[in-house]
């Protein structure tokens, strides 16, 4: 469908027109209450527009090897379809599993179609429900958020296993939700780690003990170096855990010389969330118990991303949390007024968590 648009332009475009829509969000924040008329208006109609393009471009993009792992999740497809006899991983079975179904129609277009749908919708479908009236805003922030593109197009897997985990999240019904964890799982195994930190703040629900042991993670992580990181992966993972393989690089060919070292920029990053959280939780004493949970669970898994942030391709570990930000951030403002200017807020806060993502796309990758 977007044949026409030049493959090297085809990612700055999105961030251009998505930065588009933040620059008109601003302006409508800036000019509007957050309680007339007109702001319902632009939530419901801005949405379906923001939505529609969304899944269009990411779900009907050029196969190509430029969106990295798409290629050769096109060469597995192929595979399958016209029988070469590609053999299934040993894990992420609903992942292929869904592959192999959607080979029959021998469309590799349909499957990449698809995948964006499971990828987008259970995001539209949480902020629908954490936000009934605002649910825009939420949307546009998961959007705006700096890996949202690249697992949507690149770390297919992941995405798709995040985004059941957020929906999964949203509910209140227990096998549902549980229903969505197994379901996560079998896209990606890595969400086993988001699993068990949602259990553990099931039964420590202190917050206190959340930040500082994140606060704690980065002291550690920055005292005992790589060492104390591969020496986690190998206590949690185990050596022949192929995420342990992936982080420390073993294995690996063609391109593994992404940016390694102490990731400051990712770092700061990831603050941004806990500061906000920090902000409401312990000075503002928010009385939402599903956000303190929301909290709980990003402080766990981003911690323990600290300790391997040296390692290659840790970005792929940090979207483990990563996937929560935009929710953290704007959670509170869109759920209790605290200042008469609060929807202007909104907007500032928008274009400030835009602006990173827009930097990083745009100017450094």
């Amino acid at each position: 469908m977007f044949d026409f648009i030049p493959l090297e332009y085809y990612t700055p475009l999105y961030f251009n027109m998505l930065l588009l829509v933040v620059i008109i969000t601003f302006i409508h924040t800036q000019s509007y209450s957050g309680f007339s008329k007109i702001t319902f208006t632009f939530n419901k109609v801005t949405t379906s527009i923001l939505f529609s393009f969304v899944l269009l471009y990411i779900g009907l993009r050029p196969i190509s090897f430029v969106f990295g792992d798409m290629g050769t999740y096109a060469s597995h497809f192929d595979q399958l379809a016209y029988g070469d006899g590609f053999l299934f991983p040993k894990g992420d079975i609903g992942f292929y599993s869904l592959m192999k179904l959607i080979s029959y129609t021998k469309s590799a277009t349909l499957f990449f179609f698809i995948i964006a749908v499971l990828y987008v919708v259970p995001l539209y479908i949480a902020v629908r429900k954490w936000f009934p009236t605002y649910y825009f805003f939420g949307f546009l922030m998961l959007l705006a958020s700096f890996s949202f593109w690249s697992f949507g197009t690149n770390g297919l897997r992941n995405g798709v296993a995040t985004s059941f985990m957020l929906l999964a999240f949203s509910l209140k019904n227990k096998p549902i939700k549980y229903g969505l964890f197994l379901l996560a799982l079998s896209f990606h195994s890595s969400v086993l780690l988001i699993i068990g930190a949602y259990f553990l703040s099931v039964f420590v629900e202190n917050s206190k003990i959340y930040f500082y042991s994140w606060l704690a993670s980065i002291f550690l992580s920055l005292s005992m170096g790589s060492i104390w990181g591969m020496f986690f992966l190998k206590l949690v993972l185990g050596k022949e855990n192929k995420l342990y393989n992936y982080l420390s690089g073993k294995g690996l060919v063609g391109d593994s010389t992404m940016n390694v070292g102490f990731r400051w920029d990712f770092l700061i990053y990831s603050t941004s969330a806990v500061a906000v959280a920090y902000y409401f939780i312990m000075i503002k004493k928010i009385n939402d118990k599903h956000y303190q949970q929301l909290v709980h669970i990003y402080l766990t898994v981003n911690a323990i991303w600290i300790f391997v942030i040296r390692a290659r391709f840790s970005n792929r570990f940090a979207y483990l949390s990563w996937f929560l930000m935009g929710i953290i951030i704007i959670y509170p403002f869109l759920k209790e007024v605290y200042w008469k200017n609060q929807f202007a807020i909104v907007g500032y806060v928008i274009a400030i968590y835009f602006s990173f993502t827009y930097f990083m796309n745009i100017f450094i990758y």
